[in-house]
């Protein structure tokens, strides 16, 4: 019996030391992160059967077990992951939306700056210290434009830093889980298939830690190992092996880091989309979807900017009288490509001869039928070449720029040329194996998106196969996905344009696989500056200038010669100025080599004893004629200009092209030979430049680059004339016409201008920042809920424990006690024996 009593006693004298040794391991961990109360699990050990029954042998620890839900803790994983990519996405946004708000470090005020500044040398055209303060101003406008460019880019990097952190810290972690895989099978087998609880925690809490970088899923084996994965399938885990991911440079843009995953010593890239949740899935969605977006914008706005106030001050005329150059000074293509030109069509290149691919002037080629001339518009040089150095393979080079034709033009014909701005980017991929360099240029404004592109070989020509063209490339919207199909006949015939942007194969050749990254407008505030440097090369004054003034030239000769002289007028109309230009006079001839200019109504000398030249020109008040033969004296020609009698008018004309025509400064008079129609003509010799037209009020008349509207009813006669507007220095039409930019919608389609496209991006930033800060503080909630229903089953509740400790160590007294009655019991049977 007292065998029987002390083995009951010592059971549960170890039970309960156990017990007291599981409650206290509970307390001190109360505080450790992943911790899972544990709790033991007892039983009665088998009883022994005696002949009045069965007879109880005390009791057996089966188990030490964790209070741990599995359901509840993948609840936790999941609410961690999506917690860390909230976050993470809201300290990154917070940042941009802290850029972009900041009024001192924005662009809106610097832009309303330049435009202010614009109207300053509107109201002053000739005043110097104006024109100077807006090259300031436009100073002072590109450098918050770079600076918040700078600033993106720098955000740009700490994206690069976070991944290569998050990558180590991931590797580190599943590393860990996999040694722990390893050691808990050993020890629930060295542990008779116990669980090793803290092995466990430590394992579960590694997996939460995880969550809380990248989105995973595991997958518990039979062996009680686990599997993680993430993406769309990559092993991370599998049992004892950790898989590694690295932080590579993208082969499309080595600027940029991505998520690569590595096996067996093969690395291979996951796309960003497919990794999801975690701070790394949200610091990799916050440069997809809104860094590079806000970047392209502000890029987008700046090219545009540059480009439209480029274009109107090329419209302009400087305190020079030349025509207007470059205003801001950014990246330009490398080739300038025209094709079909003229009747005969040519295709026409113009390539930078010079690494720097910056450009102040546009230029002209013209062809006589004998030589090309070749102007540089914004200072009149011109360069004479022969047909056989422009048609050759290398081309004529002038002004830094070679020119090349592929066949002769038409006599009389002239093309400008106007270098485009360049993509920012445009990146070959580093798996290329052609040689082709790819030029992309920025064609249209207008449509300008603010996505990426990527170009794409699928395969290229076979050159053996004569007359069919098999090579098809492929343009890609990275945004949306939206692809364009170029086959090659399309390639073989171009430009190729898609949304604004010209493609153009420059030199080398494709091999199908080759692939280009596109950033049209990425980055392009880094490289944009002012070109003008002299204050007279603003171009604040129109080229043109019109009138309705006019005088028609009408001579005839005297009724009483006798001399054999003729006369011819030279000019045809010219403004009247409302005074003595218009005045009739009387060439009347004192002798045979000399005549006086005379009032032909008083008589009055107006320029007396002049000589006379047969043939010689005959000038006064803006006209010219010319009188041919031998005048006798005494003979009399009539110069009368009469002006003009309907009551037409004319606009100020505006430059309708861009390059500007070489021939806009032209002298052109809009003659109308009835009160319908008209006819343009010189008006220094009268030859007709274009045939009679019909005229309609209000409506388009162009030529020679420039474009006017008339209103009103001329008379059959009447003239008004288009003319260079020499000495416009008081004239600020071309500078209104670059204020009027400030408020034109000249981007999105034509939707939006500069200003409301930057709020736009700012808003858009603001937007979701606030949209993701909101969801951040809800799913901080969710995750605390889901943690705090974890810690409610599985915690270590310390008032619980505490009374474990007193209901345990009551146990063991009691266990003690039976121990010294078994004792007693024994010793009395001992002293029966004595």
């Amino acid at each position: 019996m007292g065998n029987s009593i002390y083995g009951v006693a010592i059971s549960g004298l170890n039970a309960a030391q156990v017990a007291l040794n599981t409650t206290s391991h509970n307390i001190v961990n109360a505080n450790t992160e992943g911790y899972n109360r544990q709790q033991i699990k007892q039983s009665a050990t088998t009883p022994a059967p005696t002949g009045g029954g069965f007879l109880g042998r005390g009791v057996q620890i089966n188990t030490i077990s964790r209070v741990y839900d599995e359901f509840v803790g993948r609840q936790v994983q999941t609410a961690k992951a999506q917690d860390g990519y909230l976050t993470s996405q809201f300290s990154h946004l917070s940042d941009l939306d802290n850029l972009l708000a900041d009024p001192s470090a924005g662009f809106s005020p610097s832009l309303q700056d330049f435009f202010t500044g614009v109207q300053t040398v509107a109201n002053s055209p000739k005043d110097a210290a104006a024109r100077q303060s807006l090259l300031g101003l436009a100073e002072s406008m590109v450098t918050k434009l770079r600076t918040v460019n700078e600033r993106m880019a720098v955000l740009r990097e700490d994206v690069n830093t976070e991944i290569v952190s998050s990558v180590g810290n991931i590797n580190s972690i599943t590393s860990q889980i996999a040694e722990l895989n390893d050691q808990i099978i050993l020890a629930t087998g060295a542990g008779g298939g116990n669980p090793p609880n803290d092995l466990l925690d430590k394992r579960d809490q590694l997996v939460k830690d995880l969550n809380g970088y990248v989105k995973s899923t595991v997958i518990k084996q039979s062996d009680g190992s686990y599997n993680v994965f993430i993406g769309n399938g990559q092993n991370l885990v599998v049992g004892n092996m950790a898989f590694n991911l690295g932080a590579i440079a993208s082969p499309d843009d080595p600027s940029r880091l991505e998520v690569a995953y590595q096996q067996f010593g093969a690395t291979v890239i996951i796309p960003d989309n497919l990794i999801t949740g975690g701070s790394l899935g949200g610091v990799l969605e916050f440069r997809t979807k809104t860094l590079d977006d806000a970047q392209n914008s502000l890029g987008r706005i700046a090219v545009a900017l540059a480009q439209t106030v480029n274009d109107q001050h090329r419209k302009g005329q400087d305190l020079n009288g030349q025509f207007g150059g470059n205003f801001f000074k950014f990246p330009v293509e490398q080739v300038n490509a025209q094709h079909n030109l003229g009747a005969n069509a040519r295709t026409m290149t113009a390539e930078l001869t010079s690494d720097q691919p910056f450009i102040e002037s546009d230029f002209n080629v013209a062809y006589d039928g004998t030589n090309y001339t070749i102007t540089r518009l914004t200072d009149g040089q011109t360069n004479t070449v022969t047909p056989a150095s422009i048609l050759a393979a290398g081309g004529h080079v002038a002004f830094g720029v070679r020119f090349q034709l592929s066949g002769n033009l038409a006599a009389g014909e002239n093309f400008g040329v106007s270098f485009r701005p360049a993509a920012s980017h445009v990146i070959p991929s580093a798996k290329n194996t052609g040689d082709a360099a790819l030029q992309v240029s920025i064609a249209n404004i207008g449509v300008l998106s603010s996505s990426d592109y990527e170009f794409i070989v699928d395969k290229v020509d076979d050159a053996t196969t004569v007359g069919v063209r098999e090579d098809s490339y492929r343009i890609v919207r990275k945004s949306d996905g939206m692809t364009t199909n170029i086959n090659g006949t399309q390639w073989a015939n171009p430009p190729i344009v898609v949304d604004g942007l010209s493609f153009r194969l420059n030199s080398g050749n494709f091999v199908a696989g080759d692939r280009f990254t596109i950033q049209p407008t990425r980055d392009f505030a880094e490289n944009m500056s002012v070109m003008i440097t002299d204050t007279a090369k603003l171009a604040a004054a129109a080229p043109i200038r019109t009138s309705s003034d006019v005088a028609t030239i009408v001579t005839s000769l005297g009724g009483s010669n006798t001399g054999t002289g003729t006369i011819t007028n030279i000019t045809e109309s010219m403004v009247s100025s409302g005074g003595s230009a218009a005045k009739k006079v009387e060439v009347v001839f004192t002798g045979p080599g000399t005549y006086d200019i005379r009032d032909a109504g008083t008589g009055t000398v107006l320029a007396g004893n002049q000589p006379y030249v047969p043939g010689g020109n005959i000038t006064y008040n803006g006209w010219t004629v010319q009188v041919a033969g031998a005048p006798a004296a005494g003979d009399r020609f009539i110069i009368e200009p009469r002006r003009n009698t309907g009551s037409g008018t004319i606009s100020a004309g505006v430059v309708s092209s861009v390059p500007v025509n070489i021939n806009l400064k032209d002298p052109v008079a809009i003659q109308f030979v009835s009160s319908t129609s008209y006819q343009l003509v010189d008006p220094t010799n009268g030859n007709v430049l274009q045939g009679p037209q019909l005229y309609t009020a209000g409506q388009d008349i162009s030529f020679n680059g420039w474009t006017v509207q008339l209103s009103g009813v001329p008379a059959n006669g009447d003239s008004f004339i288009i003319e260079a507007n020499a000495g416009g220095t008081a004239d600020a039409r071309n500078m209104l016409a670059i204020g009027k930019l400030q408020t034109m919608n000249t981007m999105a389609g034509g939707t939006s201008n500069f200003q409301g496209t930057y709020s736009k991006m700012v808003a858009d930033v603001g937007v979701k920042t606030n949209q993701v800060k909101i969801n951040q503080e809800a799913q901080a909630a969710l995750l605390q809920q889901a943690e705090t229903k974890q810690q409610s089953t599985s915690g270590v509740n310390l008032d619980e424990e505490a009374a474990n400790l007193l209901i345990f160590q009551q146990a063991y007294q009691a266990a003690s006690r039976t121990i010294q009655i078994a004792q007693r019991a024994f010793e009395e049977v001992l002293n029966i024996g004595r």
